[in-house]
């Protein structure tokens, strides 16, 4: 084989690694992630310790109201329940920050 054709070999074979991980990058940058989170009820009579299962919220507001501590979880890419894909929002209420109550649930579809 000559030089020439070894470098032409060569240089569509780096060309071809190149555009296989760039479309890759690209293509894993442009997806965006949801988060599975757990089936809960809204109910006074359920007990949830977040801390131990709950996934990081894209945004978390905390504070009280009277002797109740408030929760606000929100995911900008959730599946919960029935919904799909969709931004969720979710609040809690607790008497002694370890036990939350689901108190509100509600989505806004993307």
């Amino acid at each position: 084989m000559s030089a020439k054709l070894i470098k032409t070999l060569l240089g569509l074979g780096l060309a071809a690694a190149l555009t296989s991980c760039r479309g890759a990058f690209f293509a894993s940058e442009l997806t965006p992630g949801t988060v599975q989170l757990p089936y809960m009820k809204n109910s006074s009579n359920e007990c949830y310790f977040l801390d131990e299962f709950m996934p990081t919220p894209d945004a978390l507001i905390t504070g009280r109201s009277g002797n109740l501590s408030l929760r606000y979880y929100t995911y900008k890419g959730a599946t919960y329940k029935q919904w799909d894909n969709t931004r969720i929002n979710l609040s809690f209420y607790s008497n002694d920050m370890r036990c939350w109550s689901l108190f509100e649930e509600f989505y806004t579809v993307q």
